[in-house]
């Protein structure tokens, strides 16, 4: 089947919904569609090889990059303008481009790009990582329109279907990875980051806030080892990811009483490729989340650190939010209060004082995340 993915944000990216779109392209790849991707014309900065940028397969899909104008790079437009202009332009793109350009199905995540591939008359399929504030009517219309619509959780199912979706288009599918990025590891070592060689690691590795400006509890995590500390208890702190704000979490941390390559370290965020090396060092991974109402922690997540954590076999300390339910449960991980430091301090030292009891849970959760390889969930999306 030809299979087209329409993304309305620049590719490759460091976000990680560049990754999740790569994933998901891959995955169609290796289930024998031929896959096209096509992207609109917005600046990035990263340059070079794509497949090795986000570790799948060598061309197991085409990109192509549809001329468009990129408001956001012009400074002359002003910012609240700037991406409802670039979206004009790439939909007024993509009209032009679907009349020469055939494909038996439209995959895409985003409702700012379902007018031009809707009008071809092909069937499509949207992918929900949020929902819209406005344009309510016109966004149900459009889901009725579509062959399927995948939410990634159920809490956003609910609220689809309340808003009068159609039942039989809804299927809830969470977010994946790649198993086969953790069967065969490539060792880096623990000396290469300074980090200590007997004294457990506590750690985090994503990105530090989310929707721009969404702080992602990397802040109560910090404070979280500062607790560890007044314990008495000896960890190392570990956080990975952060693009423009580990100045500000270090400060927060010697505020707490840690000092930095002492009691923790941050650092930037790091390749693919590097992910599973970095996460066999750690002895607790963490999952934390603010104390919010925000649709993105009550409705919309489905984290990729998560899938990972999980992949890794590693004990996880994990904020208790609805929509990581539909991942695991307390057989899994260990639940803490969401924007409560102490409850994940709680929860690390838990896993620490009951080592194979916490292994166990691992071991669970090692072999439940393989139902969430890209590939299976994919199939079954095209299946269902």
């Amino acid at each position: 089947m030809k299979i087209t993915y329409v993304t309305h944000t620049r590719f490759p990216t460091e976000k990680a919904h560049g990754h999740q779109v790569a994933q998901v392209c891959a995955a169609l790849g290796k289930l024998g569609h031929e896959v096209t991707l096509v992207h609109p014309t917005i600046w990035t900065g990263i340059e070079g090889d794509i497949w090795g940028y986000y570790n799948v397969v060598k061309q197991s899909f085409k990109v192509l990059r549809i001329k468009s104008f990129d408001a956001l790079s012009a400074w002359w437009v002003p910012g609240s303008l700037a991406f409802t202009v670039s979206m004009w332009s790439y939909r007024r793109a993509l009209r032009k481009f679907f009349k020469d350009h055939k494909a038996d199905l439209f995959y895409c995540r985003s409702w700012e790009v379902l007018d031009p591939m809707l009008a071809t008359g092909t069937r499509a399929i949207l992918e929900l990582h949020t929902l819209p504030r406005r344009g309510l009517r016109k966004f149900v219309k459009q889901c009725n329109a579509c062959w399927k619509v995948i939410c990634l959780t159920s809490p956003m199912r609910d609220e689809v279907l309340r808003l009068g979706v159609q039942p039989d288009k809804v299927i809830v599918e969470s977010d994946g990875v790649d198993l086969a990025r953790f069967s065969h590891v490539k060792r880096y070592t623990k000396e290469e980051w300074e980090l200590p060689a007997n004294i457990p690691i506590i750690g985090y590795v994503g990105s530090f806030v989310t929707q721009n400006n969404v702080e992602k509890g990397i802040g109560e995590l910090v404070e979280a080892l500062g607790v560890l500390k007044e314990r008495g208890r000896n960890v190392f702190g570990l956080i990975v990811g952060g693009v423009d704000r580990g100045n500000r979490y270090g400060k927060k941390g010697e505020s707490c009483g840690l000092i930095q390559l002492d009691n923790f370290q941050i650092r930037p965020q790091i390749s693919s490729e590097l992910m599973p090396s970095v996460l066999s060092w750690f002895d607790i991974c963490v999952y934390p989340a603010p104390r919010s109402s925000h649709p993105y922690f009550m409705r919309d997540t489905s984290p990729l650190k998560l899938f990972e954590y999980l992949a890794a076999g590693k004990p996880i300390a994990c904020a208790d939010l609805p929509p990581i339910r539909d991942i695991v449960d307390e057989t899994m991980v260990t639940f803490c209060e969401p924007g409560n430091p102490q409850s994940i301090a709680d929860a690390i030292e838990w896993a620490l004082s009951h080592s194979e009891e916490a292994q166990k849970k691992a071991q669970k959760g090692k072999e439940h995340v393989k139902r969430f390889d890209w590939k299976e969930r994919m199939k079954r999306i095209l299946e269902e």
